[in-house]
């Protein structure tokens, strides 16, 4: 009498078909690691850093404010991701802008707030009124400051607005914080250049923003990193302090 034999498979190829899932579900799960996750974290890293230039604008105009419009106090809300938002004090940032006129120098400090990204090498400063980024072999501005020549009635007349941010401590920020800022002094002064020439120098990190600004927009002359402006007729010269109680 013949014995007859009946196979079963199925449980073979439910297990084969597991071990292809998981391995389709495993390899998706490697590939998101691999691309998908450094892509992600890098688009947010340019989100925080680009919502960081939008907060140094709103920043700029409030000092804006205290400096143009009299308001003698202003603060704003923000948040700081991705990075540290510090303010560095005339004694430490290492800028300065010096004016010459009638052979006469006179040097400012200017101090500034700055934001570092963690994940990238992406830096925005708020410097003598204008916002400023910089990466690694360059800098340009966002944001320019209120310089402007008025010619009028053929007469050559120079504004330059001078802003400084100071603290009475070192201050760092990350996350929540509200930046609180009021006007401490401002000054005005105005001369007749006597050879009608006005020497701006820039002496920071970032200069390469500050040489597109005076030489580009402003067609100061270069020579070096002095910048000068022919036919000069008055220049006035306003100085502001502002300084930075918390952020």
């Amino acid at each position: 009498m013949k014995a007859f034999h009946i196979k079963n498979e199925e449980g073979v190829s439910e297990a084969i078909g597991f071990i292809i899932i998981f391995g389709l579900v495993m390899t998706g799960i490697a590939l998101i690691t691999l691309y998908g996750y450094p892509m992600l974290l890098q688009q947010q890293s340019n989100a925080d850093v680009r919502n960081m230039e939008q907060t140094m604008v709103v920043l700029q105009n409030d000092i804006k404010s205290l400096c143009y419009k009299n308001v003698p106090y202003k603060e704003t809300a923000l948040q700081v991701a991705g990075g540290v938002l510090a303010v560095e004090n005339v004694t430490k940032t290492g800028s300065w802008l010096n004016i010459t006129a009638s052979g006469n120098t006179m040097s400012f400090p200017t101090g500034m707030l700055i934001y570092t990204a963690d994940s990238q090498d992406a830096t925005i400063a708020l410097e003598n009124g204008a916002v400023i980024r910089a990466q690694t072999g360059g800098s340009s501005m966002i944001a320019e400051p209120r310089w402007y020549v008025d010619n009028n009635n053929g007469k050559k007349t120079f504004v330059i607005n001078l802003v400084a941010l100071n603290a009475s401590t070192e201050m760092f920020r990350n996350g929540m914080g509200t930046v609180r800022m009021k006007l401490s002094s401002s000054n005005v002064s105005s001369l007749t250049p006597s050879d009608g020439n006005v020497q701006a120098t820039y002496t920071g990190e970032f200069s390469k923003a500050w040489e597109n600004y005076l030489n580009g927009t402003l067609k100061m002359t270069k020579s070096g990193n002095t910048y000068t402006l022919d036919g000069v007729d008055k220049l006035i010269i306003k100085k502001y302090e502002v300084e930075v109680l918390g952020i």
